[in-house]
């Protein structure tokens, strides 16, 4: 059941994609159709599953109000069966964890693999931390410091 974003619960469970290359105009309203599918067929246990997405230039963020019905095994597969073929059908790798989202010094998010994102670090950079693991995280935690991150191993 596709809930509209500001009405999902700020306890929704999230799952961030992160994706190698930027979304394109072109490509983000076919990208949301098969988004808005998964979420309008989404269920467990043949109960319908609460959800919602965002979708940017550089992500898609899965939301799941699992106060209505958890997510299952079977139905988490089929949401990343649904990344997966877009994956496929766009040529993006929504899967690579050594690619580092950051937001540079012109407000610009950028992503690059991890040896050559540690050229770039600096004590006042600003990270995308795709571990949220809810909407009010992602809200208010998803962009931090580089030093409150996994990343804070790199800095001298």
């Amino acid at each position: 059941m596709l809930v509209p974003y500001n009405e999902i619960d700020g306890n929704s469970r999230v799952w961030v994609y992160q994706s190698d290359r930027i979304i394109t105009n072109q490509e983000k309203p076919l990208i949301e159709n098969h988004l808005i599918n998964l979420c309008v067929n989404w269920n467990t246990h043949g109960e319908p599953v609460h959800s919602s997405f965002i979708l940017n230039d550089w992500f898609i963020c899965l939301l799941v109000d699992e106060s209505k019905n958890n997510a299952s095994g079977c139905s988490i597969d089929s949401s990343v069966a649904t990344i997966k073929t877009i994956e496929q059908q766009f040529r993006i790798d929504f899967f690579n964890r050594l690619n580092i989202a950051y937001v540079d010094e012109e407000k610009t998010t950028k992503v690059l693999p991890l040896p050559k994102f540690k050229s770039e670090i600096n004590e006042n950079l600003m990270v995308f931390n795709n571990l949220v693991k809810t909407k009010m995280e992602l809200e208010n935690s998803w962009i931090i410091p580089i030093k409150d991150s996994w990343l804070s191993k790199y800095l001298d």
